[in-house]
């Protein structure tokens, strides 16, 4: 299962290592769509890199600080840098290859 961050975490959860962060909202079914994906990528990269999510709609100062206008939106971090955005759907070996590239 994939953590949910919040404005009380978020900040400390990218700090460090490599962070997958799906920005989605319960409305967006290709966000739903996305999720079987992410979830996948969680549980195969466990020790080597943390995916998490922020729903939108209850995280709206995360959102707009991180320029999220259209979901669903992944976002890569290496030590709390934006280093990779994904607008839309992704596939598995697309968002693998750009996580397997920082680890």
């Amino acid at each position: 299962m994939i953590k949910h961050l919040n404005l009380m975490n978020f900040e400390d959860e990218i700090a460090q290592g490599v962070v997958l962060v799906d920005f989605w909202a319960p409305w967006c079914q290709p966000c739903l769509d996305q999720n079987p994906i992410l979830e996948e990528i969680a549980e195969e990269l466990k020790n080597m890199a943390k995916v998490f999510k922020v729903d939108v709609n209850d995280n709206r100062v995360i959102s707009n600080k991180q320029g999220v206008q259209n979901i669903p939106l992944l976002i890569l971090y290496q030590n709390s840098k934006p280093i990779a955005r994904f607008q839309g759907i992704q596939s598995k070996d697309s968002i693998m290859r750009s996580i397997l590239k920082l680890i």
